[in-house]
């Protein structure tokens, strides 16, 4: 169902195209857009995006990541007959751990959301066929090792454990609350000299297959005639792309740091989306798939990080994400995809041995066209989102 990775992430915090990922729930450097999140060493949630980071936190760290998102949907027929929009705000909570074992090796365990959204377009907007209302959310568990070869190099491998929930309703079929486990892996790499930083890193496809219980509404036959409500299982499925993150840091001085980071998303994988069930598939209510046809993404951000004083450092980033999908006969609502811009700005501070990292970023996800005469949905989607969130660190 056309629900599946839906609209954004975000999905996260992968998002992620990206729009589906919410990169933002594990932000390590928070205010900097992402940039330079593969070799930040002064909070635990580094070791997400490159568990290789954790060789060089000391002997031990925790951070939770805390957020808030404001997520903006409208959508403008060119007919100007059947418009829709969707407000959602959630939250998100992350835990990160690194503790080091022995001289050589460090421990990681992390656990927080990757991705989701919750939408309610209502059921008289032209899209409705598609999409009324939709939960999808994943949640994490990422333990990791790092090894320290020398005091300069580093490297890590983890294992990612994805547990994915999915609900969805549109004007013909509801359908149960459904969850699916999927496993992948993740590695990284990073050199450190002592004002400059590079590391590399890899996240594996994560793959979610759910089977799930549909429910029908009487509805009129497209030959005339009243179809009655029936149950079926409606299967289909979703994906975490493979992410490849390559990010830097230069120390111009004391005060004043350039961070960087630029993203593969293996967004090819996701040609398109099945749809298969049994109870149901005599009649149009559900399409027998999706056709997605999407361009793997880019993601380029670039952020500094300046110390004011002895009490406060000032962030900001700005990231840019190419875009999957840019036909309009290829767009579908569950996930309306284009270029994506984000800008964030953040403050971090000590409270006795706690470290306090504030941040406020707003996501341009522009606007874009659909024409699906098929569907008889004709017109363009605008959104976009506001993040703020605090990251703890002790």
């Amino acid at each position: 169902m056309r629900k599946t990775a839906l609209a954004l992430l975000i999905f996260s915090n992968l998002a992620n195209a990206s729009g589906t990922l919410m990169q933002e729930a594990t932000y390590a450097n928070a205010g900097t857009a992402g940039a330079g999140d593969g070799v930040y060493t002064e909070t635990a949630t580094a070791a997400y995006t490159n568990p290789a980071t954790m060789s060089h936190m000391g002997e031990s760290k925790t951070t939770v990541n805390t957020m808030i998102l404001d997520l903006h949907m409208d959508y403008k027929p060119t007919d100007n007959n059947g418009s829709g929009s969707a407000h959602t705000i959630m939250p998100s909570v992350g835990i990160f751990h690194v503790t080091q074992l022995n001289e050589d090796v460090h421990l990681g365990l992390m656990f927080g959301s990757i991705g989701g959204t919750a939408v309610d377009y209502g059921n008289d907007w032209e899209g409705a066929i598609g999409l009324d209302e939709a939960l999808v959310t994943a949640v994490q568990f990422n333990p990791a090792l790092s090894f320290k070869v020398t005091e300069k190099v580093s490297v890590g491998i983890g294992a990612q454990l994805n547990y994915g929930i999915l609900e969805v309703k549109t004007s013909g079929f509801e359908t149960d609350m459904d969850g699916d486990f999927a496993w992948g892996f993740n590695a990284g790499a990073m050199y450190k000299e002592d004002n400059w930083s590079v590391g590399l890193s890899y996240r594996s496809k994560l793959e979610h297959e759910f089977d799930v219980d549909a429910t029908t509404y009487d509805m009129t036959g497209p030959l005339g005639g009243t179809i009655e409500g029936q149950t079926g299982q409606v299967g289909t499925d979703l994906i975490f792309p493979t992410i490849v993150d390559l990010s830097v840091s230069y120390n111009i001085n004391p005060q004043l740091a350039l961070l960087s980071s630029v993203q593969f998303h293996k967004w090819s994988d996701y040609s398109e989306t099945p749809i298969y069930n049994d109870a149901v598939n005599s009649r149009p209510l559900i399409p027998q798939g999706v056709t997605r046809d999407w361009d793997d993404v880019w993601k380029f951000a670039l952020g500094t990080d300046y110390q004011l004083n002895a009490n406060w450092a000032l962030k900001a980033g700005f990231s840019y994400e190419t875009s999957p999908q840019d036909d309009p006969t290829k767009q579908w609502v569950d996930l309306p995809v284009g270029e994506q811009y984000r800008y964030s700005v953040g403050a971090s501070t000590h409270w006795d041995d706690v470290r306090i990292d504030m941040f406020y970023e707003f996501a341009d996800l522009g606007s874009v066209d659909i024409d699906r005469n098929v569907a008889r949905i004709n017109g363009s989607f605008d959104g976009h989102i506001h993040f703020i969130g605090a990251n703890i660190t002790f």
